[in-house]
């Protein structure tokens, strides 16, 4: 089942109150996503590329060295 799928099916069984969170949300967050200024960055990496980004961050920026210092 896609995240989709349960999501939808999460939704049918909500009450409407929560439904009406949901919708809400989801409506700020197209609306920040449209107007933020990198939203045009967004969707640009396939995933394989994004993981190796994510790697090499953490491999060479997350570092310390005390002695440079």
């Amino acid at each position: 089942m896609t995240n989709r799928e349960q999501l939808i099916q999460e939704l049918e069984q909500a009450p409407d109150e929560l439904v009406q969170a949901v919708f809400d949300f989801l409506h700020r967050v197209k609306a920040t996503r449209r107007n933020h200024p990198l939203a045009k960055f967004a969707g640009i990496l396939s995933d394989l590329e994004a993981e190796e980004l994510q790697r090499t961050i953490a491999a060479e920026c997350r570092q310390v060295d005390l002695n440079k210092w």
